[in-house]
Formats: C-alpha cells, sequence, structure tokens
C-alpha cells in the first residue's frame, strides 16, 4: 500500500515540469519575436536612413546579447524540466547530450550552461559601463564560475574513484579470480 502511494506521489513532479517547460517557453517566444522585431527595426533604419545609426538606448550588439541571454535561460528552464521528466516520470529518445540518468547529470548540465549564461551576461556589461565597474563585475562572476567548475571537477572524480572501486571489487569477488591470481603467482 506504502509503495503504491509513494510511487504516485512521483506525478507531483509534474507541476514544477509544466511550471519550467512554460517559463521556457515565455523565454524562446518573447524572446525570439523580441529579437526578430530588433533585426527588423535596424534593417528598416539602415534601408530608409543610410549612414544613421541604430536609434535604441543601446547599442544593437548589446540588444542582441541580451537577447542571447534570455534565450540560454529559457534553455536551462528546459534542460530542468525534461529532465525531472526522465527522472521521475518516463524515458524519452533525445540526442544524448540530453539524455539525462542521474541527478548529477541533471546538475552537470545545469551547471554549464549557467556558467555560460553568466559569461554572456559578463559580455552585456561589457558594452554598457566603464572599464572601472568591469574588474568588480568580471571578479563577481569568475568566483561563481571557478567555483562550479571545482565542484563539477570534484564531483567528476568522486563518481569515477566510485566506480572504479565498484568495479575492482566486482572482480575480486568473481568465482575463480582467486584461484587465477593465486596460479598466476
Amino acid at each position: 500500500m506504502m509503495t503504491r502511494i509513494l510511487s504516485g506521489t512521483r506525478f507531483l513532479i509534474l507541476v514544477p515540469i509544466l511550471g519550467l517547460a512554460l517559463a521556457a517557453s515565455f523565454f524562446f517566444l518573447f524572446g525570439g519575436l523580441g529579437l526578430i522585431c530588433t533585426l527588423v527595426e535596424v534593417l528598416v533604419t539602415a534601408i530608409a536612413h543610410p549612414g544613421v545609426a541604430h536609434t535604441a538606448s543601446l547599442p544593437v550588439e548589446v540588444e542582441i546579447v541580451e537577447y542571447v541571454h534570455r534565450f540560454l535561460i529559457g534553455t536551462v528552464l528546459y534542460i530542468t524540466a525534461v529532465g525531472l521528466y526522465q527522472l521521475f516520470i518516463h524515458q524519452i529518445q533525445f540526442p544524448s547530450w540530453l539524455k539525462i540518468d542521474s541527478t548529477e547529470e541533471l546538475e552537470t548540465n545545469l551547471i554549464g550552461v549557467t556558467i555560460v549564461v553568466l559569461a554572456v551576461n559578463f559580455m552585456g556589461v561589457v558594452f554598457t559601463h566603464e572599464a572601472a565597474d568591469l574588474l568588480q563585475y568580471g571578479a563577481g562572476i569568475a568566483l561563481p564560475i571557478a567555483a562550479l567548475a571545482l565542484y563539477i571537477g570534484l564531483r567528476s572524480w568522486s563518481t569515477n574513484l566510485s566506480k572504479k572501486t565498484a568495479h575492482e571489487l566486482e572482480g575480486h569477488n568473481q568465482p575463480g579470480e582467486v584461484e587465477k591470481e593465486s596460479a598466476s603467482q
């Protein structure tokens, strides 16, 4: 009875999955429409008034970087939604880079995309802030990136070590292994 109840509660994860998927859709849809509008505006301005620069408050490069930032946030939300679905509900056929078999893989994917989001965010700041602010902002972004990279490295090392140890233990517990080792000596 308790097993059925606990097994059924895994479907509660559908609520955050749906929320994450909707949020990702929002970022993709409105980011895509905003990017298209910006590019059309730049194109129309360039055709109608040759030699006149883009009149928005931000340079077009910064606007595009901000849209890329939105797409990356949408990607993080999408990967999280898909990963949770694959972990708790049902496996889906996706490319190998999106196949998630453990919470560790989900965390690693999220950390990787988060690092890219932070880097793109920094690029946007490079275009809009003064040089004095960049050092503090860059350090503020570099430290979490370094910490996340260290975390991924240590976690990967730990996982590989535990897999290697488990493999070695399995090898030593095989029937006939003791006889083979003693015969070779």
